[in-house]
């Protein structure tokens, strides 16, 4: 795992260094008054860290003998994909369904299908957090968000 670690470290370091030099390219601007990239720079800037501490830990890490570490045990490959195939549907329908519609639906389908609940705490659950969503998004952050064809949201 050592060596996963090492090569998956100094590949987000990479990665933090292009979102770095992607950032300074849009424009820092100052502290007090931030440019478009001074986010993106500074999102950069955490992504490096976070890598070097890995990679730092896993220079130090000595590894055990006789350990075997298999990475791709125990995942769920068919909700792996179901999943990554309702956020692809998610996508496709949320500005025709609009903000509201379409994350109920999808929240109610996540949390039946990952570590499926009772309908009613799968349904209060997704209530909860759209609206959640949308009171930081739309009401705090004045996000534009769809309304879809209700005209909900």
């Amino acid at each position: 795992m050592k060596k996963r670690d090492i090569i998956s470290s100094l590949f987000w370091m990479a990665m933090g260094l292009g979102v770095c030099y992607g950032g300074y390219d849009l424009g820092l601007g100052t502290f007090h008054d931030p440019g478009s990239g001074f986010m993106f720079f500074g999102v950069g800037i955490i992504l490096i860290g976070l890598s070097l501490i890995i990679l730092i830990r896993a220079i130090k890490e000595r590894p055990a003998i006789g350990e075997l570490k298999v990475l791709w045990t125990g995942i769920r490959w068919k909700q792996v994909i179901t999943i990554l195939l309702a956020l692809l549907l998610y996508a496709y329908l949320f500005v025709p369904l609009g903000f509201i519609l379409s994350t109920v639906l999808l929240l109610i389908f996540l949390f039946k299908a990952v570590e499926p609940q009772r309908w009613r705490w799968a349904i209060l659950g997704a209530i909860i957090s759209t609206f959640a969503a949308y009171g930081v998004f739309h009401v705090w952050l004045k996000s534009p968000l769809p309304k879809g064809f209700l005209g909900i949201g």
